[in-house]
């Protein structure tokens, strides 16, 4: 799997979500879970005040889990 989005027909930040899933469940990554609605506002305010889109975040986190797992 590479580390760039290859043209799926999803969406590019379905994509790298799909991968982090994965990451995640191959590696016994440990789990949080907090507060749904506060996570997704946080994110949302996160990337309006960087100037960020989703799939930038998501990106991120996938390469930093790809490194931590090394």
């Amino acid at each position: 799997m590479s580390d760039v989005w290859n043209g799926e027909s999803r969406g590019c930040s379905d994509v790298m979500f799909s991968r982090i899933q994965i990451l995640m469940r191959g590696n016994d990554l440990e789990r949080e879970y907090d507060d749904l609605y506060t996570s997704v506002i946080s994110l949302v305010t996160y990337c309006e005040e960087n100037d960020k889109r989703l799939t930038d975040i998501l990106e991120k986190v996938y390469l930093d889990l790809k490194e931590e797992i090394k």
